[in-house]
């Protein structure tokens, strides 16, 4: 009897301000992938949720195409059924692209019945998406960082501390990864990588010690913050808003979503956010998440 395979993957959020294309958190909004095999060469889609005038259904579907090139890439080819269910928001930030492509390598690992290791997949993942930051922190869990050399990335990840809790606010626009890109400088001051060098460090410490003593500073970014806020009115703006129970704020990886950290109390820093982007005629929608430290899950059923 052909088994039904299900892989659950969660968003992400990367760079954290200082943090550029080196370290991501997981947070608990998650596209779920249901696999069914046929015996023929056939794919059909099925998509539910978030942003589905964003999301093809045809084999362009960055799920599809990732489990499609995998396959053939371990001469196993096949068809199957494919139910997708998704609840992060697409082409904002929070890691979408990411989670397909990690949800597509898992899914057909599964199909395939390979053996492939956490560095392995990580590596796949980060070559198809172009960075590391985002597949690590959604296969590994958790806070992430991560490198690459010469095709191989490696990721180390920890759990983030239970007092933490976050705020993803959504504007109501899509900022494609490389029109965010294409802004940023090709060289930066030793001052400025410096000034980055320090606070990622220091985040990456204290969240590995398991300490949740974050402070506003750490996320005061110089390398592409202030590059991308002309893309994203009310950014300046949100980046500077002051609340007891805020701990820090920063870009979801290229944006325009926002990310803030709190120790309490995150509807009114969420509701603080939204006025201030309405303020610059910006619409967003504010979401109070979690981390999740599980990173990706699959199993298969019988069908």
């Amino acid at each position: 009897m052909a088994q039904r395979i299900s892989v659950r993957v969660p968003a992400t959020s990367a760079n954290l301000g200082c943090a550029f294309d080196c370290a991501a958190l997981a947070l608990n909004l998650y596209l779920n992938i249901h696999v069914t095999p046929r015996t023929d060469k056939e794919v059909t889609i099925a998509y539910q949720g978030v942003n589905p005038e964003r999301v093809p259904t045809d084999r362009t579907n960055l799920v599809v195409s990732t489990m499609l090139n995998a396959l053939a890439g371990w001469h196993k080819p096949r068809g199957f059924d494919l139910e997708i269910a998704n609840q992060i928001p697409v082409g904002v930030g929070l890691g979408s692209s990411a989670a397909a492509i990690v949800g597509g390598l898992a899914a057909s690992h599964y199909l395939a019945d390979t053996t492939l290791f956490d560095d392995e997949l990580v590596s796949l993942a980060a070559r198809l998406e172009g960075h590391p930051d985002n597949v690590a922190a959604a296969w590994h869990g958790g806070f992430t960082v991560s490198a690459e050399e010469d095709g191989r990335a490696w990721a180390y990840s920890c759990p983030v501390p239970e007092p933490l809790q976050f705020v993803v606010v959504v504007p109501d626009f899509a900022l494609p990864t490389e029109k965010a890109r294409q802004v940023l400088p090709a060289q930066y001051s030793r001052t400025d990588a410096v000034h980055n060098l320090q606070r990622a460090a220091a985040l990456a410490a204290l969240l590995f010690s398991g300490r949740p003593e974050l402070h506003s500073a750490f996320f005061n970014d110089r390398w592409h913050q202030p590059f991308r806020a002309p893309l994203i009115p009310g950014l300046v703006e949100v980046l500077e808003i002051k609340h007891p129970d805020l701990l820090g704020v920063c870009l979801s990886g290229a944006g325009p979503s926002v990310l803030a950290i709190v120790r309490a109390n995150p509807g009114p820093v969420g509701n603080t956010i939204v006025e201030t982007f309405a303020g610059k005629g910006v619409t967003a929608q504010a979401h109070a998440l979690a981390a999740d430290n599980l990173g990706a899950k699959g199993w298969s059923l019988p069908g």
